[in-house]
Order: C-alpha cells, then sequence, then structure tokens
C-alpha cells in the first residue's frame, strides 16, 4: 500500500527512546480561499473533503496562511478564510464540485490554490505513531487500562525495547495521564497486586476511578483493580434487591460492596490483602454506606466459615421476607476452590429438614477448555463440592476473553441444603475429565 502523505514519515521505524522532531512530514495540500460570509455553505459542501489531521483546523483566517499561498493572488484579506483540502481526496481543481462552488460565487482562478504545510508529531494520533515506530510484522501495542491518572500496560516481550518510548507517547496524547507503568508478571494469587515498571511519567500510584456511580480511590501498586470489569459489577450488583445480604468474599477495594450498599443491600466484605482491605474500608467511609458494610481482613475459607455462617443463622432467624443472601467469590485464579467451605456449614439442627436458606453463590473462574468452556466450568464447581449440583445451577455466564487460550466465566448456583449440611468429613472427588 502507498504510503498515505497523512502518516508520519517511515525513518521512524524502530526508534526506542522517542524523538518527537523526526516526525515532521512536508505536505503539500489543496485549499480554497472563501469569503467569510460563504464559509458555512462552502464547508456543508466539501465537508467530506476537508483535511481532518489532530492539532490541525481545516478552516483557519486567509491573513494567517497567506504567506504560503500559491495559485491565488497575493495579499492578505481579512476577509477571507482558507479550507484546507485532504491530499487524498483533492489532487487538483478538477476534484471539487464547482458547479455547487460557483453557485456560491467562487471561481478556480480565484479560489483555489495550494499550500505548503509541515506536519509534526503532534498531528497524530498515539496509535499513529506506535504503528509508524513498532516493528510491523507484529502485533503492536492495541490496548490498556486506565484508572484515573494512570495507565496501566501489559506488553508483550517483542515490545519490552519499546517501553519507554510507548509510555511518553501515551502520556503526550491522554489528557490527565501522569503516570504510565507495566506490568512485569502475574498476579500474585494471594494478595492480587502485581510488580511493575514506571514507563513515563511520575511514580504516583495513588489513584481515583469512578465506576457504577461510585468513587474508588486505591494504591494501584498495591491492590488489584481492573475497570474492563465494570460492566460485570454492574450485571450482578443489578441482580441484588434492596434488604438482600452480600456476602463478598474477596472484595477488592469495594467495586461489588459499595454499590450493593448504596442499593441498600447489608454487605460483609473481605480481603486478605491488608492494603485492599484499608482502601476498602476508605471507599466505604468516602461514599457514605459505613452503616451497611461490614469490612473483614482475613482469609477467604474462614470467613466463610465463620461471618458468613453467622450472618446465614441471623438470616434464618430473622427471616426477612422475600430477602436473599448473594455471596461473590471473585479471585479466579482460584475461586473455584474455595467453595468446598460451603460444605457442612450448618449443621442439620441449624438447617432443619424442609428449612431453607436462600444463598445464591457467584463464583468466577478461569478455563482454557475453549472448546468446551461451560461444560468444564461445571465440572470444576461440581469436582470441588464433591457433588453434581446441576440442577441447581441458575447460570453459566462467559464475562470476557482473558487471552487468546483463556476465558473468564461467571457460575451462579444456589447453594443446596444438601451441601450446606454435608458432613464435613466427606472426601471431595477428583475432577471429572471431560470428553471433547
Amino acid at each position: 500500500m502507498a504510503d498515505s502523505p497523512l502518516l508520519p514519515p517511515a525513518a521512524v521505524r524502530g526508534m526506542t527512546l522517542l524523538d518527537r522532531a523526526a516526525f515532521r512530514r512536508p505536505l503539500d495540500v489543496c485549499a480554497l480561499r472563501v469569503p467569510r460570509d460563504s464559509i458555512t455553505a462552502v464547508c456543508r459542501l466539501v465537508k467530506a473533503q476537508m483535511l481532518r489531521v489532530p492539532a490541525l483546523r481545516p478552516v483557519q483566517q486567509a491573513e494567517e496562511l497567506e504567506p504560503g499561498l500559491a495559485g491565488g493572488e497575493a495579499g492578505g484579506d481579512a476577509a477571507q478564510k482558507v479550507v484546507l483540502l485532504d491530499p487524498g481526496q483533492v489532487k487538483d481543481e478538477d476534484d471539487l464540485p464547482w458547479p455547487g462552488l460557483r453557485q456560491l460565487g467562487l471561481e478556480p482562478a480565484a479560489s483555489f490554490c495550494r499550500l505548503p504545510l509541515a506536519l509534526t508529531y503532534e498531528n497524530y494520533r498515539a496509535d499513529a505513531v506506535l504503528r509508524a515506530v513498532l516493528p510491523g510484522d507484529q502485533d503492536g501495542c492495541t490496548s490498556f487500562s486506565r484508572v484515573g491518572h494512570l495507565i496501566h500496560l501489559n506488553l508483550k516481550e517483542h515490545l519490552l525495547p519499546y517501553g519507554r518510548l510507548i509510555g511518553a507517547v501515551l502520556m503526550d496524547k491522554h489528557s490527565g495521564v501522569r503516570t504510565v507503568v507495566n506490568k512485569l508478571n502475574t498476579i500474585d494469587n494471594t494478595f492480587r497486586n502485581f510488580s511493575m515498571e514506571l514507563l513515563a511519567g511520575e511514580p504516583d500510584y495513588v489513584v481515583d476511578a469512578r465506576e457504577n456511580g461510585c468513587g474508588f480511590r486505591m494504591d494501584f501498586s498495591q491492590v488489584y483493580w481492573n475497570p474492563r470489569l465494570c460492566t460485570e459489577h454492574e450485571r450482578v450488583v443489578a441482580l441484588l434487591r434492596r434488604g438482600d445480604t452480600l456476602l463478598d468474599v474477596f472484595a477488592g477495594v469495594g467495586p461489588f460492596a459499595v454499590p450493593a450498599a448504596r442499593k441498600g443491600c447489608h454487605v460483609l466484605a473481605n480481603d486478605l490483602n491488608p492494603e485492599s482491605a484499608r482502601w476498602l474500608r476508605h471507599n466505604v467511609q468516602a461514599n457514605k454506606v459505613a452503616e451497611r458494610v461490614q469490612t473483614f481482613n482475613m482469609d477467604g475459607r474462614e470467613f466463610i466459615r465463620t461471618e458468613v455462617k453467622r450472618a446465614a443463622l441471623e438470616f434464618l432467624t430473622e427471616k426477612p421476607g422475600q430477602a436473599q443472601m448473594h455471596a461473590v467469590l471473585n479471585l479466579p485464579a482460584l475461586a473455584i476452590e474455595f467453595v468446598d467451605a460451603f460444605l457442612g456449614l450448618l449443621s442439620p439442627e441449624e438447617l432443619p429438614e424442609g428449612s431453607h436458606l436462600p444463598l445464591r453463590a457467584h463464583v468466577y473462574t478461569f478455563t482454557k477448555e475453549l472448546e468446551v468452556a461451560e461444560q468444564s466450568v461445571r465440572a470444576m464447581l461440581n469436582a470441588n463440592l464433591g457433588r453434581d449440583v446441576a440442577e441447581h445451577v441458575q447460570e453459566v455466564f462467559m464475562v470476557r476473553n482473558v487471552a487468546p487460550n483463556k476465558l473468564m466465566y461467571r457460575i451462579t448456583w444456589d447453594v443446596p441444603r444438601e451441601v450446606l449440611c454435608a458432613l464435613a468429613t466427606e472426601p471431595a472427588r477428583k475432577r471429572p475429565k471431560i470428553d471433547e
């Protein structure tokens, strides 16, 4: 494909340290000199042919550009404006709709001109700069996450030599960004945070984010936060009703807990990471829902066996009408292994035959068995419970594609009495093999 005159110069390919001056590129464009009182009608007529380049106005005052004009009468005219035209669509005067322009009083000899310009680094979007610089035969830098003033990348190995350039470009091109970081390793499954490398800007990791009408503050370097899960947080909170109880086993800084409390739910929110627990408490206070949220800093299984059990017994005693209990286990790498904590949670005396605890669990997990993803998620749940609970599963939902061979799922199921009152000594079965 021919090199477009509106793309950065080919010479920047392979640059690893950002040299903004190297992006300067001469550009000759066709233009129209238009009387000020006709500019609106002319722009409407040539709208599809106007030059659209970042940081460059397609309509400018004639006196600002007159020294560079060629093909029209010399001398500035304060009553005129200049319309810049896309060189890919207008190469000479024959490419313009002169019948319509003549009706507006324009003639080629007086109105058509050529103008030498220069595009600079400021005239290119971030994606155009990065496509021009990074290796053309490999995957580029196509996505990132932004949290407040911070951009978070997960660079593939072949892009690591370009990390500082990528960081500088993203900070230049995105207003309000002060910090750009690259994730260095996989998420720690204990505290769900990761090491990071500062690519550009200042090492300011305390960020503010908004999600589902709530504000969240956190130290991004010490906690887990993924803005791509915003829709899923909203989706689950929408399932809750005022008066329900939310048991958030791996609460993080509160993306489920805080909006649920604002909706009128009673919330027990827990996280093992002390930093997550600290920011969770901060966000509960900042969003003014402290009267409806209890926070904990303990192991998830211990939280289920103690605090969830206590909440269940209170629920059974109070029998609050149509209210329901919801347990959320959002630690996809491990959460499915924690469901065995529900086994034997209550004794047969605490939940007599014929009694019912309306407890619905929303458990997140990963699967690499793409062809049989839903079956594999169901099998993982059954294996960790040591029994088939298929009749109690309400939904198996694919949340997002995490990687080319890795999917994130949520399985929503009602925890039955046979699980809640199971004998604690019952051995869990091994995970069954899934037939392809």
